[in-house]
């Protein structure tokens, strides 16, 4: 569930983490939290097509 909702506010977001327009924002975290949680749950920005 967690990973999940990260994965779907990164997508909205166009993977930016920190700022106003960032998924840590949307999700209501410090960006510092949402990157290690990222790192924990070994969640990568996809490779550009």
């Amino acid at each position: 569930m967690e990973r999940s909702n990260i994965l779907h506010a990164l997508e909205a977001t166009k993977w930016k983490v920190s700022g106003e327009q960032g998924a840590a924002k949307l999700l209501g975290l410090n960006a510092s939290t949402l990157s290690s949680r990222m790192k924990a749950l070994k969640i990568h920005k996809p490779a550009a097509s």
